[in-house]
């Protein structure tokens, strides 16, 4: 059997770090979901709905936005 040099300590940090990030779910897509604010009519309109907007080719509904900002 094979022994690691790496101290007993370490081996711990290292689980424990290794249990926290499979614990966690990571998300790439948090940041490219526009927020319900986003595309509120009472405040300037935020560039992340404006990019979203014109991705999904709604130009119309974009107008609309700029015209009852």
């Amino acid at each position: 059997m094979r022994r690691s040099r790496i101290s007993h300590k370490l081996l711990e940090a290292l689980q424990i770090l290794k249990f926290g990030y499979r614990s966690e779910r990571l998300s790439f897509v948090d940041d490219l979901i526009a927020q319900e604010c986003d595309y509120t009519i009472l405040g300037p309109i935020t560039e992340v709905a404006i990019d979203e907007l014109l991705k999904a080719g709604k130009i119309e509904e974009l107008s609309n936005l700029i015209d009852n900002s």
